[in-house]
């Protein structure tokens, strides 16, 4: 196999899984860059491949919550993927939560990764609400952080553009509510 980041991203499932080790593929890192196969899992544009070869390196231990040199994720990737696949990415959203992906990390390009989501008008709010319901859902999530070039923050973005998008004004509404009748 070449590099196997690279591999990831490009191959379809069985390409990948032909030429796949368990004992070493999930936890390989880019010396360079600090990426792992995940990263390159996650920018594969495939959906159906993206899916499956993910999941079967979370399956044999590849690590969520790595934070490249320059401040990316799993999340980053994952929402800025040009090709969307909702249904299996907001699953697998979760898992990478789930699995210790930093939720609110702020990448010095695009903000925190729900700003990403937020500014992606490729997907309708109807096709993202899986999406925003991963985040909503998660009690460490923080709307106050940083969206895209640290313009405002995600709550600000929510709130201008309540009108055209509802669905995640919503959500924000209820996860405050949520949270206030925790802390009261």
């Amino acid at each position: 196999m070449t590099n196997p980041i690279f591999w990831a991203e490009e191959a379809d499932e069985q390409e990948f899984l032909a030429a796949y080790d368990p004992a070493v593929t999930p936890t390989y890192q880019s010396e360079v860059l600090g990426e792992t196969v995940l990263f390159g899992a996650l920018s594969n544009l495939n959906p159906d491949a993206r899916v499956t070869i993910a999941n079967r390196l979370l399956d044999d231990g590849a690590d969520p919550s790595v934070v490249t040199r320059s401040g990316t994720t799993v999340l980053h990737v994952l929402l800025a993927n040009p090709e969307p696949g909702p249904e299996g990415d907001a699953h697998l959203l979760r898992r990478l939560l789930a699995g210790g992906a930093p939720i609110n990390r702020i990448d010095s390009k695009r903000g925190a990764p729900l700003a990403i989501l937020f500014d992606n008008y490729m997907l309708e709010d109807d096709e993202a609400e899986p999406y925003y319901e991963a985040f909503f859902e998660r009690p460490d999530l923080n709307l106050d952080a940083w969206g895209s070039m640290g313009l405002r923050t995600v709550r600000e973005s929510i709130e201008m553009a309540a009108e055209n998008r509802p669905i995640p004004y919503r959500m924000m509404i209820d996860y405050d509510k949520r949270k206030s009748a925790v802390h009261e």
